[in-house]
C-alpha cells in the first residue's frame, strides 16, 4: 500500500501528514521479481497480491495517487476512523468496514484527525481482479441498483483479521514458491469473505431475512424424499407464500422449488456414485413418482442423462 521501495510510486504526501512510521506497523511488499513470475505463472495470475499489510492507531496517515495504481486496494477499518476520495467523492471508513479502490483510479485517503484508524490493506491484480471488483459493487449495490464503489459494514470475525495475520507472517519468512503460492490461493479466501462476507459471517442467523431462508433450506433437507409445494413450505414457516418466493429469490438466485429441486438432483448424484439403487429406485427415493420425469429433470441441470452420469464414473 505505501510502496516507498518502487521508485515508480507516484503519490504525493502532505508534509504535515505521513504514510508510515506507526508504531506496530507490519508491511511487506512483493519484489519486483517475485511479481514478474508470478505474472507469468497461469497458476497464479489470475489473481495476487503485490503488497499487504497493517498499519495500527495510524494518526495523520494520507496518501493521494494523481494518477492511481495498477492495483486494486481493499481497506479494511479495525477501528477508529478515516477517508477515502475518488472522483471528488469522499467516502467516510467507520470501523468494521472495508473500500476497495479501482485500478488506475486517481484517489487518496487518510486518516481521522481526532480519531485516527487502524488498518489492514491489500493490494491486488490479476486477469480476473476487475470482475473481482465488479462482483463487490454488485453485492453492495443499493435498492437505487447502482454498483458505485461504497463503504460496507461487516460484522467482527476474528478469522478475518487471522488471515491478514497469517499472510503477512508468512511473507515476512520468505518468497520460497511454496509460500508464495500458498499466500496468493488464500488471498481468494481473504477477499471472499468480504465481498460474500453475508455467507462467511458466523453470526449471519441474526438477520431475520437469512434465518428464514436457512430454515427453508433445512426443512427442504429434511424432506428430500417427498415432493413438497411453496404452500407447503409457507405454511411450515409462518410466512405466506408470495413473501417467501420474494425472499429466497433474492437470497439465493433462485424460486424456492427450484433450489429444492437441485438439492434433490445433487442427492442423485451421490446415490448414482456410490450405491447399485437403479435409476427407478432413486427417482422414488427422493420424491418423484415418474422415473421420466426425474430422468428429464436430471438431464436438465447435469446435462447428460443418470445413466450416462454414473457410465462415466
Amino acid at each position: 500500500m505505501d510502496n516507498s521501495s518502487i521508485a515508480m510510486d507516484n503519490s504525493t504526501i502532505n508534509p504535515d501528514k505521513k504514510r508510515e512510521g506507526f508504531l506496530g506497523q507490519q508491511m511487506v511488499v512483493i519484489p519486483q521479481n517475485i511479481r514478474r513470475a508470478i505474472e507469468n505463472d497461469p497458476f497464479l495470475n489470475n489473481l495476487y497480491l503485490t503488497d499487504i499489510g497493517y498499519y495500527p492507531n495510524a494518526k495523520n496517515h494520507f496518501r493521494k495517487r494523481e494518477e492511481g495504481t495498477d492495483e486494486y486496494i481493499l481497506i479494511y477499518c479495525t477501528e477508529g476512523n478515516g477517508w477515502i476520495e475518488i472522483n471528488s467523492q469522499q467516502y467516510n471508513m467507520i470501523p468494521h468496514s472495508y473500500f476497495i479502490i479501482p485500478a488506475e483510479i486517481a484517489h487518496a485517503y487518510g486518516a481521522d484527525k481526532k480519531n485516527p484508524w487502524s488498518i489492514y490493506w491489500v493490494h491486488f491484480s490479476g486477469n480476473t481482479a476487475k470482475s473481482f471488483y465488479k462482483k463487490h459493487c454488485q453485492r453492495g449495490e443499493t435498492r437505487t441498483g447502482d454498483s458505485l464503489p461504497k463503504v460496507i459494514k461487516l460484522p467482527f470475525e476474528e478469522r478475518r483479521i487471522d488471515y491478514f495475520n497469517g499472510l503477512i507472517s508468512l511473507l515476512e519468512s520468505g518468497y520460497s514458491t511454496e509460500i508464495i503460492e500458498y499466500v496468493n490461493l488464500t488471498l481468494w479466501q481473504l477477499l471472499a469473505s468480504f465481498v460474500y462476507h453475508d455467507f462467511y459471517s458466523e453470526i449471519r442467523h441474526q438477520n431475520n431475512g437469512t434465518d428464514i431462508v436457512d430454515s427453508a433450506i433445512q426443512y427442504m433437507q429434511e424432506h428430500i424424499d417427498q415432493s413438497i409445494t411453496i404452500e407447503e413450505l409457507a405454511h411450515h414457516l409462518n410466512y405466506s407464500a408470495s413473501y417467501l418466493y420474494s425472499l429466497f429469490k433474492e437470497a439465493t438466485g433462485y424460486s424456492p422449488i427450484n433450489y429444492f429441486n437441485h438439492l434433490k438432483i445433487q442427492k442423485a448424484c451421490r446415490y448414482l456414485s456410490f450405491t447399485d439403487m437403479s435409476i427407478k429406485e432413486i427417482s422414488f427415493e427422493l420424491g418423484f413418482n415418474d422415473p421420466y420425469y426425474f430422468s428429464r429433470l436430471f438431464k436438465k441441470m447435469m446435462e447428460v442423462s443418470p445413466s450416462q452420469y454414473r457410465n462415466k464414473l
